[in-house]
């Protein structure tokens, strides 16, 4: 009787079980992973990854890891698309180090924690429950990427945009139907990069900025003033003494979160109001945590920011 029984058993195994587990894809085949070369720049060496494994590090250094998953898979969509986008074999330039694909360097492309930098930020135990959560959101998104016309978009993004996204022609002269001004309602839930207050002294801004305004005057408000904002509050140009420089060269050489400031002056101090954080331009990464905690979800999100686009298989793409 046993061995009657533990026949009708291999008998199922080699007639029903193995060969659905050969179609599902245990002997089974995977899709290739996309490999990319990483320039870590700390490191100085470019190493082979995975896109989502590099993805990963990606998501826990750009965006806070404890905002609504929801949030984090639309950052997850967003940087798989800057990502892909970059890569030669999708139309990309690529890196500008030789040999690699993309850099860990932000102010050339997306930042990258390390296993041991997501450790050393969140310390020993939150690393695992941090960790889960972006995993889960890298992986749930996996091979999703944002198309315009079936074609890869600039998915920038920002911190905060201080209430209001600003059009990328605006801030890079560049018009792209996905990347215009919207509304960003929830930014100001976000006060620690809603709003900055920023005192830099007169002789500071004279040595930063290559200028010579007059310290000793009672007229400096006369030397030191907008000349043109955007229509969401952006400082587009700037007279700095005998010089007129723009709202974005001001930002980058003084420091500033975001060029949507305004001036006060007191005695030799100049006042820096701050609102948002970033370039503006794009998904506001406070407003994303904002609507996913009212409900929304990642597709929701990344189409709201990134104005008619499509959410698609990384297959769907005309390269």
């Amino acid at each position: 009787m046993f061995k009657k029984g533990y026949f009708i058993i291999i008998i199922f195994l080699i007639i029903i079980i193995i060969p659905l587990l050969v179609i599902k894809g245990f002997f089974y085949h995977k899709e290739t992973p996309i490999i990319i070369k990483v320039y870590n720049y700390k490191t100085d060496k470019i190493v082979p990854m995975e896109l989502d494994k590099y993805l990963k590090g990606v998501v826990a250094a750009e965006m806070p890891a404890a905002y609504h998953v929801e949030a984090l898979k639309a950052q997850s969509v967003a940087s798989r698309t800057y990502t892909l986008k970059k890569l030669p074999a999708f139309g990309g330039n690529g890196c500008n180090q030789p040999g690699a694909d993309i850099s860990t360097d932000y102010h050339y492309d997306q930042a990258w924690y390390s296993e041991k930098e997501m450790k050393d930020k969140w310390g020993f135990l939150s690393y695992f429950y941090y960790w889960a959560r972006i995993s889960r959101a890298v992986e749930e998104t996996s091979g999703e990427v944002a198309v315009y016309d079936n074609r890869l978009i600039d998915s920038v993004y920002h911190s905060n945009s201080g209430g209001r996204t600003e059009d990328a022609g605006v801030v890079w002269g560049k018009t792209l139907p996905y990347l215009c001004s919207v509304d960003s309602p929830y930014d100001k839930n976000h006060g620690k990069n809603y709003k900055h207050v920023k005192e830099i002294p007169l002789e500071r801004i004279n040595e930063i900025m290559g200028i010579n305004i007059n310290t000793e005057g009672n007229n400096i408000e006369k030397e030191l003033y907008v000349l043109k904002y955007s229509n969401t509050g952006r400082v587009l140009t700037i007279q700095f003494g005998k010089k007129t420089f723009s709202g974005e060269e001001v930002r980058k050489k003084l420091k500033l979160p975001s060029t949507k400031f305004e001036l006060d002056i007191e005695g030799q101090n100049i006042i820096f109001t701050v609102v948002g954080n970033g370039h503006g331009v794009g998904m506001s990464q406070d407003g994303a945590d904002g609507f996913a905690k009212e409900g929304y979800n990642y597709k929701q999100i990344l189409k709201y920011y990134y104005r008619g686009v499509d959410i698609v298989g990384i297959d769907k793409i005309k390269k």
